[in-house]
């Protein structure tokens, strides 16, 4: 909502609604634009600034999700371990 320092209220795990509050920056509330389960949340007293994403929802309520590698991060990582693999056996010849 503004620049300044974020106060989060609730945690990564927590299930909200549409609406709820789960931070504070500064005075302003930073509200939920969907319900689910809180995935991601800037660390409390971090600085943002306005227009800043300050976390992710996951709308299909499944807390187990929050604590496992997603299926896009999981592509993004096997990317990276080709490339370097790929990187080092050109190396090696």
């Amino acid at each position: 909502p503004r620049d300044g320092r974020i106060s989060t209220i609730k945690e990564i795990g927590d299930y909200i609604e549409t609406n709820d509050v789960v931070a504070l920056v500064e005075d302003l509330p930073v509200k939920a634009k969907i319900k689910g389960i809180i995935r991601g949340l800037l660390r409390n007293g971090t600085e943002v600034w306005k227009g800043m994403k300050t976390g992710d929802i996951d709308p299909r309520g499944i807390k187990e999700y929050c604590y496992t590698i997603s299926d896009k991060a999981r592509a993004v990582g096997g990317g990276v371990l080709e490339g370097i693999l790929s990187h080092f056996n050109r190396l090696a010849l």
